[in-house]
């Protein structure tokens, strides 16, 4: 999957989490520069593929949801944080359920 976000979003996105470019790196799976990229958009829409778009396009919608005033800033970022949490926890029970089955590809 691809997809175009404004470079504003990105960086929105980033700070809700309350995380730094290296750390919102990490969890996209992508390397920092590539979110300084994104962030300082000369078009000032980021071109973005992959499990990375994917992330970017869910956290997206979530921070424009919450961006209406309903809950503080540091709020929302908390709640998104525990959502990939979740997400990580997830993922990392299916790898080990494919390895203990046999199935680690």
């Amino acid at each position: 999957m691809r997809g175009k976000i404004p470079g504003s979003d990105v960086r929105e996105i980033r700070t809700a989490l309350g995380l730094t470019v290296s750390q919102f790196a990490a969890v996209l799976g992508v390397h920092p520069s590539s979110v300084h990229r994104w962030e300082a958009a000369d078009t000032g829409f980021a071109e973005i593929e992959g499990v990375a778009w994917t992330v970017l396009a869910a956290l997206r919608k979530r921070v424009l949801a919450e961006r209406s005033g309903k809950r503080a800033a540091a709020k929302q970022g908390e709640l998104i944080t525990n959502e990939l949490a979740l997400g990580g926890a997830l993922a990392a029970l299916l790898v080990l359920l494919l390895f203990a089955a046999g199935r680690d590809e």
